[in-house]
């Protein structure tokens, strides 16, 4: 079983970051098997899901999957908010005129239904372990807060090269520090290692962007992970697949 996270680029013109678990043999723990895809078609996204789908994979995506409304935002946008606002991780407006009606979310779920993976946040908790080849919506911001256990989310996105240098630093200290001891457990290999100790202090531009999206692609691929572990007996699936949802840690 894979787990696949993909921060997407709303816009074709910038690259989208892969990160790519492997679930270890005790079914409790995965590890990073790959990371650093920086691309930026569709075809290449696809290319990079289909090698994994052998065994079964799980892909969350941090890009809006599902958009009705023309304009303001999602009932699942605003509740996000509404739950998450005092830690600084409220959700982005999302509606079909800012993506001017052609959400590339939506058209990348249609090309991954054809390599046979079904777009269903929803795992019970009899079948959890036996789901396998699914797409849900994730979004970085809220899970960070629940899997660290934060009072405010760290801030990495906005500021001078310096800020998000630090912000970056705290992130990745996070995650070495907390997604190894939790339940199910993010395996410290060499390549965790490699990129958690990356140096970034000369980082800026471009290269600080990647960085930044690789470490947004792997809380996806761990959020999915959680997901398929726990299903909704500690995963939060907030919204629906009517007007759009959210997949997150639980909260409670």
């Amino acid at each position: 079983m894979k787990f696949i996270g993909i921060d997407l680029a709303w816009s074709y013109g910038n690259n989208t970051a892969i990160s790519v678990l492997s679930l270890g043999e005790d079914k409790k723990s995965a590890y990073l098997d790959d990371y650093a895809k920086m691309v930026s078609s569709d075809e290449e996204i696809l290319d990079t899901v289909e090698m994994h789908t052998v065994k079964g994979v799980c892909v969350s995506i941090d890009a809006p999957l599902i958009v009705k409304n023309r304009s303001g935002a999602r009932p699942v946008d605003k509740e996000v908010t509404a739950r998450f606002r005092k830690f600084y991780a409220g959700a982005h407006p999302c509606n079909l005129n800012r993506f001017g009606g052609k959400v590339r979310g939506i058209e990348l779920i249609r090309k991954l239904k054809r390599l046979g993976l079904r777009h269903n946040p929803y795992i019970p908790v009899s079948k959890r372990r036996k789901v396998t080849s699914i797409i849900i919506e994730v979004y970085p911001h809220p899970a960070q807060v629940v899997l660290f256990g934060l009072t405010k989310r760290i801030l990495y996105k906005r500021g001078n090269s310096e800020i998000k240098r630090q912000g970056l630093l705290v992130l990745r200290n996070s995650i070495t520090e907390h997604l190894i001891h939790l339940e199910p457990n993010l395996k410290m290999n060499s390549k965790l290692q490699e990129l958690c100790t990356t140096n970034i202090q000369c980082m800026r531009g471009k290269n600080l962007k990647s960085y930044e999206d690789t470490q947004d692609s792997l809380l996806c691929a761990y959020t999915g992970f959680y997901h398929w572990y726990w299903g909704e007996e500690k995963s939060d699936v907030i919204g629906n697949l009517r007007t759009g949802y959210l997949v997150t840690p639980g909260s409670r």
